[in-house]
């Protein structure tokens, strides 16, 4: 992990990029929240969704008497971090997890460091090379969860995981995916990607193409 003046520089990104740079569309994540005393909570999350494309929206869920659900409840906005595929940020993930007593500032605890963010009160966390800044869209409560929504209103990423196009340099980024305690608390990488070819050619496919082309044609 870079010590903090040897970090990359952020890059703050044009809405046509923000979809792009959420890939895969579920993620291991770090979010940010604060509370009514503008207090900074963080805490990870093993699924954290890209569930509209544009605008984009993401979604993740919470138990209903965590920090971040009472903080989202009081300041409707919070900012997703998406850490690497490396050992010492997992293991500060690791950390963020942990029931911490509310006010508590978990970046504190793990040794990350908060980064203003570019709209919203929630930091960002540097150590991550993704961030997406969120507003709250609606909230669903069920069985002691409860589902949080926010249209991303700005993103951010490491100016050395994108090419010049905003695509993710793979091999820079590494996304994280997270297993769960049946699997003994195992992340997940990508090592390889892989490009499938589609067999089949009949007019369904090419309206398919039709509407992708359409959807996200070049700004």
């Amino acid at each position: 992990m870079p010590s903090p003046d040897q970090r990359v520089a952020k890059l703050d990104l044009a809405p046509r990029y923000w979809d792009r740079i959420f890939a895969p569309s579920s993620c291991l994540a770090m979010i940010t929240s604060i509370d009514a005393a503008s207090r900074v909570n963080a805490a990870s999350y093993g699924t954290c969704t890209r569930v509209k494309h544009e605008p984009v929206f993401i979604a993740f869920t919470a138990n209903a008497d965590s920090d971040t659900a009472r903080n989202v409840a009081v300041a409707p906005e919070f900012v997703v971090n998406l850490p690497r595929f490396e050992r010492t940020i997992l293991e500060k993930v690791r950390i963020v997890g942990l029931p911490f007593a509310p006010g508590v500032n978990e970046l504190d605890k793990a040794g990350l460091t908060a980064l203003p963010a570019t709209m919203l009160k929630p930091p960002r966390i540097a150590e991550c090379p993704r961030h997406f800044e969120c507003k709250v869209a609606w909230t669903k409560e069920w069985d002691g969860r409860v589902m949080v929504v926010g249209e991303v209103v700005a993103a951010s990423v490491d100016a050395d995981c994108v090419d010049e196009n905003r695509y993710l340099l793979w091999d820079r980024v590494r996304p994280a995916h997270f297993c769960g305690a049946p699997y003994g608390n195992k992340f997940v990488g990508a090592y390889e990607v892989m490009t499938v070819d589609r067999p089949y050619t009949g007019p369904e496919a090419d309206d398919y193409d039709r509407r992708e082309r359409a959807m996200f044609k070049e700004v």
